[in-house]
């Protein structure tokens, strides 16, 4: 069983294998939330369609190592501990916690590595001095750039001429004095190449996650997963990064969804368009929401609704409430892999629609479809628990 995926780097849908002896094995990355502030609903859209993805991968006998990072070295965080008087630690801790619940609550399941950015600041200051060392970044003022001529420049993702872009450009607050337009920050304050705790200011947000991923599987990322905000500057930057530094492209699959919109923005906290995760979690529960936002197709934007949300609540119900008459809930919320040499058509037909370029808005329909009309249609009750755990609902997970 193999699985296909658009491929932002490649623009096709490409089979996904891994980098390593191994092609079974994938290396995933998806860049966390920067933890300043409770996670909205956009923020869910992500973190279910990725974990939704690994859900299939694992069931079609993938191993999946999956990291994850908590951005808590940011000047958003720096200002909202400053407003409350505590030490920054303090507040990315707070919404840290807060996300994680949000996720277990959401079935998301727990990636295998977590990392906090304040963890790898010597790391990244060694990167910082690797790159300055074989003269693929510079100082300028009091900050450190990197030549992304020296890096093959970017283009991979963007397929874009950069004129009709913002190059390089940063999202922080501070006067940046770099050489060109393309170049981007590395180091945000004065750099002491010898001694990273004489150092001061703090690693940009770009050089974050290529260092967290360099750390733990070096040059053999196979996906790198994120909203399709984050395609330009931040991802493109790590590929320019990786070409610099491995020689490489930093991932084999660059996989992007779309947006939750509220009247055709997407939803953001800066422009304060947005419900809250644990909001809409108290109003509907967990597994609406999950079916709510894999109703559309990931590369498609949702136009957030309440009263469509509050449509998928009643079906939520209504799906539990048949599967606790049938019991599919006694065997318990673990599916075994081998499961998939019992099944009948109703859910290999459903896997294979996810595997090709994952159209969970299709996945979805036959579920309703499976449950509402069973058994009449020959499924069984191992169909509809391992429908259950490829979708991540009613608390259903591969063993």
């Amino acid at each position: 069983m193999t699985v296909r995926i658009y491929n932002t780097l490649t623009k096709n849908k490409d089979e996904i294998k891994g980098r390593g002896l191994d092609r079974k094995h994938i290396n995933m990355y998806v860049c966390g939330p920067t933890v300043y502030d409770s996670p909205h609903v956009g923020h869910a859209r992500s973190y279910i369609f990725f974990d939704t993805l690994r859900r299939v991968l694992l069931l079609d006998s993938y191993t999946v190592n999956y990291i994850q990072n908590f951005s808590d070295v940011d000047e958003k965080i720096d200002i909202r501990a400053a407003m409350e008087h505590i030490a920054p630690s303090v507040i990315s801790e707070r919404y840290k916690e807060e996300f994680l619940e949000d996720m277990d609550a959401l079935n998301v399941l727990r990636s295998d590595v977590y990392t906090n950015a304040s963890h790898i600041k010597d790391f990244m200051h060694k990167v910082t001095k690797i790159l300055m060392e074989n003269g693929t970044c510079y100082r300028a003022g009091d900050s450190v750039y990197f030549d992304a001529s020296s890096g093959g420049g970017f283009g991979s993702l963007i397929h874009d001429k950069l004129d009709n872009l913002i190059a390089g450009s940063e999202s922080d607050g501070f006067r940046f004095e770099k050489r060109d337009k393309q170049d981007f920050v590395i180091w945000i304050g004065d750099f002491k190449p010898d001694s990273f705790r004489e150092s001061e200011g703090r690693p940009s947000w770009n050089l974050e996650c290529f260092s967290i991923v360099h750390k733990q599987v070096g040059c053999e990322l196979d996906i790198q997963g994120g909203g399709m905000d984050l395609i330009f500057p931040h991802h493109e930057v790590a590929s320019v990064l990786s070409k610099s530094y491995c020689n490489v492209e930093f991932a084999s699959y660059y996989v992007h969804n779309a947006f939750v919109t509220m009247k055709k923005d997407k939803m953001s906290k800066s422009a304060r368009n947005y419900v809250g995760t644990r909001e809409l979690l108290k109003k509907h529960g967990p597994d609406a929401i999950r079916l709510y936002l894999l109703s559309r197709h990931f590369r498609d934007n949702i136009e957030y609704d309440e009263a469509t949300v509050g449509r998928w609540e009643k079906i939520a119900r209504e799906l539990k409430e048949k599967m606790a008459d049938i019991g599919a809930f006694e065997a318990g919320s673990s599916v075994p892999v081998e499961m998939a040499e019992r099944l009948t058509s109703t859910s290999t037909e459903m896997m294979r629609v996810l595997r090709d370029d994952m159209h969970t808005e299709i996945a979805v329909d036959m579920f309703i479809e499976a449950v509402k009309s069973f058994p009449f249609r020959g499924s069984t009750l191992d169909d509809l628990r391992y429908m259950s755990a490829a979708l991540g609902l009613f608390s259903f997970r591969p063993a």
